[in-house]
């Protein structure tokens, strides 16, 4: 048998890729000035264009890193790359302290980033896990660290927003538990700490955009007894979260209260953004200051 490193797997694999691509890739209409420049080839250029997609793939990939990441009962090896992707961090091991997954249970991680939560999730007694990321340099690397684990049987990333890209038949299965380890927090606060990458979307002006629609729309994905597990960091306006959770769900219940601290640089440069105060709010433990994060558990969704 080859191993799983084998060149023979490897061209496999990419050809794959290149593959899922050029059907993924839509056609493009007869007035598009590629369709007259080309004669109207449109599976030649297709295939060029996913081959294009391809070598920067490879080109990001080769960029990554490989870390291990010790979270709640397991630990990860992921590729990762600081400059280009974002990060597994400490919320990431917030959320495997929070989050409890039953024997068989079905589950979707929303906003997967490079895999670890969907990774986890696979390691735990679960029976299928759906990932579901927005950047598809992000996808590529998620799906690479389901490999270089061993949970390609278990673990499925899709490429797309919120629960669109999932099938058909996976979205009427609906899922017991749903992850969404999502960005909560406000665009110029993310970019000026430096903490999310300039392809990485934010959580919007005021931090609470994407959060919000997850809300909005994960009760008709959820089974009767599921459960949504969803941030909210004190470096938005997480007060709109709160009212958004309460309108949408009729039982929430806080899992994680977690201080994290900043650099008396960070502090500085939030402070140089003169953002109004409802955007984001700083508290002072002892001689630091801290922001503060939370993790909730919604059950019983209020569906609308």
């Amino acid at each position: 048998a080859k191993g799983s490193n084998s060149p023979s797997n490897d061209k496999d694999k990419k050809i794959s890729t290149v593959t899922r691509w050029v059907h993924l890739i839509p056609d493009f209409p007869d007035e598009c000035f590629l369709s007259v420049w080309m004669g109207k080839p449109r599976l030649q250029f297709k295939i060029i264009f996913a081959l294009l997609l391809f070598i920067i793939m490879e080109s990001m990939l080769s960029k990554t890193k490989e870390k291990v990441f010790g979270l709640v009962r397991h630990s990860l090896n992921l590729l990762v790359s600081e400059d280009e992707l974002f990060m597994p961090n400490q919320v990431t091991k917030e959320f495997t302290k929070a989050v409890k997954i039953n024997q068989g249970d079905v589950v979707f991680d929303i906003g997967s980033g490079v895999g670890p939560l969907a990774i986890w999730s696979g390691y735990e007694p679960s029976s299928r896990v759906y990932g579901v990321e927005i950047v598809p340099e992000q996808c590529e690397v998620a799906r690479e660290n389901v490999r270089r684990n061993k949970l390609q049987d278990k673990v499925e990333i899709y490429e797309g927003s919120f629960f669109d890209p999932l099938p058909e038949n996976v979205k009427n299965e609906k899922a017991d538990v749903i992850i969404a380890d999502l960005s909560g927090i406000s665009e110029k606060i993310a970019r000026v700490l430096g903490w999310y990458p300039v392809r990485i979307p934010t959580g919007g002006r005021d931090g609470t955009d994407v959060i919000n629609s997850v809300l909005e729309k994960a009760g008709k994905y959820l089974k009767e007894g599921g459960r949504l597990y969803f941030p909210i960091a004190g470096l938005s306006c997480y007060k709109k979260i709160m009212e958004k959770s309460i309108l949408y769900f009729n039982s929430l219940v806080e899992k994680i209260n977690a201080n994290f601290p900043l650099t008396s640089d960070q502090v500085e440069s939030i402070n140089r953004l003169e953002l109004h105060s409802s955007n984001y709010e700083l508290k002072t433990k002892g001689t630091r200051t801290i922001w503060k994060g939370w993790i909730f558990e919604a059950k019983n969704p209020i569906l609308r």
